[in-house]
């Protein structure tokens, strides 16, 4: 008679498996989990421009989440560049109205400039529309969409809002942004860190 290999294993598989899933369903694994997939990076240029804008810094990270993944060298297939993915237009525009002084585009890609010029931006969008959903969707789509969309009675709700996104990009992208920003809230503000 032969002896089956690895019969002592499975009972101890099926036991780390079990602590395994426990610690990530009951204990703290999803929120470790959660941390590297919603990291607090930049932290002191994140405060510092979300604070002197008015921003929730939650938004703040959302919008960098999804833009760049963090990554200060980005750059889009479209060409915006750095964490907060601007392009050099919007960037110029942001830098002649606050008198910034950045070089732009170089300047896109250190990472304090970069923030800054995107929290000016969100915050121009924020007080534009008075909406975080609009300013989020002004912010990938562009204002001019944005404005045509709303004039538009098969795309606004009625009440100052769409109903729907014309691009499904743009729609994708709102949807990520709220949805890292619900994340942030629930695994930081909530938590009090």
């Amino acid at each position: 008679m032969k002896k089956r290999r690895g019969g002592c294993l499975r009972p101890i598989i099926f036991i780390l498996l079990a602590v395994f899933l426990l610690y990530f369903t009951v204990g703290n694994g999803k929120t470790f989990i959660l941390k590297k997939l919603y990291p607090i990076e930049y932290q002191e240029a994140v405060e510092r421009y979300a604070e002197e804008y008015s921003l929730d810094r939650y938004l703040v990270y959302a919008v960098i989440k999804v833009e760049s993944g963090f990554n200060e060298n980005a750059v889009s297939v479209a060409g915006a560049k750095g964490l907060m993915q601007l392009m050099e237009t919007t960037a110029q525009d942001c830098n002649s109205k606050a008198d910034f002084g950045y070089t732009i585009p170089d300047d896109l890609f250190v990472a304090e400039h970069n923030i800054r010029l995107g929290c000016y931006y969100l915050r121009q969008l924020l007080d534009n529309y008075g909406d975080i959903k609009l300013a989020i969707t002004a912010y990938n789509g562009g204002t001019g969409n944005v404005d045509k969309w709303l004039k538009d009675k098969t795309l606004a709700d009625g009440k100052g809002g769409l109903s729907d996104i014309p691009y499904s990009e743009t729609k994708r992208y709102v949807k990520k942004v709220i949805k890292a920003y619900e994340t942030y809230n629930n695994l930081y503000k909530y938590n009090n860190i």
